[in-house]
């Protein structure tokens, strides 16, 4: 069981789609790295952390609330580029989980944004990382959905594999 849930997680490792009529889209980038959950977590677990694991930001400060809790929000500093602003809608250190929004409007080429990061332990000394979002195009016809999908995935692939390699 565990092999099969491992490769099926593993053949999700970059799935996007867009959807719905409502012009909802959806981003996904899930991996697998070679450590505890626990490791993994310890690394994205701060909601004022992200500058420290990923390479696209250079700051990541509670503006308001206090830091992993519910209702915290967060500026966050693109490098070299503009800053915008995060709500903490959960965070759930026993399942190693936390959702969050950015708050419009926002210089990023989306609106209704909506993400969930979670770490769980496949095995000993294997793990899975899966970062997801939900959000409508607001590129004003620069980016087509296409090109959105593509942008955000691969900001979570910058940020996923700078973990991994935090962890070696």
């Amino acid at each position: 069981m565990k092999k099969f849930l491992r490769l099926a997680l593993a053949s999700l490792a970059v799935l996007s789609f867009s959807a719905h009529a409502d012009g909802k889209l959806n981003s996904y980038f899930s991996t697998n790295i070679d450590a505890p959950a626990s490791r993994i977590w310890d690394i994205v677990k701060d909601y004022d952390g992200l500058d420290v694991w990923h390479p696209v930001f250079s700051g990541a400060d509670i503006k308001s609330g206090t830091n992993n809790e519910v209702g915290a929000v967060r500026t966050l500093t693109i490098k070299d580029g503009p800053s915008f602003d995060e709500e903490l809608l959960a965070w759930d250190g026993y399942n190693r989980t936390f959702t969050y929004r950015v708050i419009d409007p926002a210089p990023i080429p989306v609106k209704n944004y909506r993400s969930t990061m979670t770490v769980m332990q496949l095995e000993p000394g294997v793990s899975n990382v899966t970062w997801r979002s939900s959000y409508q195009n607001n590129s004003n016809g620069e980016m087509s959905d296409v090109e959105v999908i593509d942008f955000l995935n691969g900001v979570y692939k910058a940020g996923l594999e700078q973990v991994r390699g935090m962890v070696r």
